[in-house]
């Protein structure tokens, strides 16, 4: 048969991307036939071969500690398991949005996903859909480029400043830039998870239960939402705030004179948290983050039990450098 006959130019074509793909060296006799390939029929024939590799020949398994290094490695995840990580932003536009950076940022988001995954069960979904809902610049989502095909992986924000980062820092995901009321113009109603980090920790009561009665019909049958809220670690943060002096830095003391003069006493916040409440205090935020739906709000897991039910799978405030409690509902 010759070569470039479709079926033969297919069967070549995989054997020679699987030895690719093993690192197995090609003799130099095989020329000719690289010569054919330059023919238009077997690029075009190459090209959909190499779109569907994932399929085909299986790839090289990413232990976690090796994925945690490559996030910092972005030439090796390239070029060794043709994986396209985006670039980090600098250190304080990092703070900005976490009061971390660096490695130690990474490692809290590290820690969210690597918890997430097995709840969820994600290494049993092959090529899963998934929203990083108010994802920031992405801290989170880039550990998914380890599960599935980056036009998998939704990134939805509020703020335009955020979205052009995204696209500053070269981000493969489809970016969304979303109101703050669903719905999200642009999603699938087949997603596999949706998570936030760090959103639902400011979100009204209102908007919580709009966002998970929206999330909870786009997702599949068994998929999950899992997100973060404020608990006991922040209110333990707030006693703190509420003993110690002022801080030296003027955009934390600006910060923590606003937490004291616009919420309660840390006290009677742990007492209201304790007794199962939902609570919300309109502090406000940057941008599109206006007091009407944004501040501090605090979500206990008995208000959890009560409003979702059976749909509750697991409530956590014990997940390593997770400094919020995290939640994961199960659509039934």
């Amino acid at each position: 048969m010759r070569p470039w006959d479709s079926l033969g130019l297919f069967w070549w074509s995989l054997a020679v991307l699987h030895c690719e793909a093993s690192g197995v060296v090609l003799y130099p006799a095989c020329a000719d036939l690289f010569a054919i390939l330059e023919l238009a029929h077997a690029k075009r024939s190459i090209a959909v071969l190499q779109r569907n590799l994932s399929s085909i020949i299986p790839q090289k398994k990413i232990s976690d500690a090796e994925w945690f290094a490559l996030q910092f490695d972005s030439a090796k995840a390239r070029d060794v398991y043709r994986i396209p990580l985006p670039g980090f932003p600098d250190d304080d536009t990092q703070k900005g949005f976490t009061a971390l950076s660096g490695e130690n940022n990474m490692r809290q988001a590290f820690e969210f996903y690597l918890h997430m995954r097995k709840v969820c069960q994600l290494d049993t979904l092959k090529q899963p859909k998934v929203l990083d809902f108010g994802g920031g610049w992405g801290r989170v989502s880039r550990l998914f480029l380890r599960d599935t095909a980056p036009q998998n992986i939704y990134l939805a924000e509020t703020r335009a400043s955020t979205i052009q980062l995204l696209k500053d820092l070269k981000a493969p995901y489809t970016l969304i830039h979303n109101a703050p009321p669903p719905p999200i113009n642009g999603l699938p109603n087949n997603l596999d998870l949706v998570f936030a980090y760090s959103v639902f920790s400011h979100l009204s009561e209102q908007y919580f239960l709009d966002w998970m009665a929206y999330f909870l019909k786009v997702l599949k049958p068994g998929g999950h939402v899992v997100f973060t809220s404020r608990g006991h670690y922040f209110i333990r943060h707030l006693q703190h705030l509420h003993a110690s002096e002022t801080a030296s830095d003027p955009m934390l003391a600006e910060h923590i004179r606003r937490l004291k003069q616009m919420m309660p006493h840390p006290d009677e916040i742990l007492r209201l948290y304790d007794a199962g409440e939902f609570q919300f205090y309109a502090i406000g935020g940057s941008e599109e983050l206006t007091p009407s739906f944004f501040g501090e709000a605090f979500i206990p897991e008995a208000y959890l039990k009560r409003r979702f039910g059976d749909a509750l799978m697991s409530f956590s405030e014990d997940v390593p450098r997770v400094d919020q409690s995290m939640t994961v509902l199960r659509k039934l």
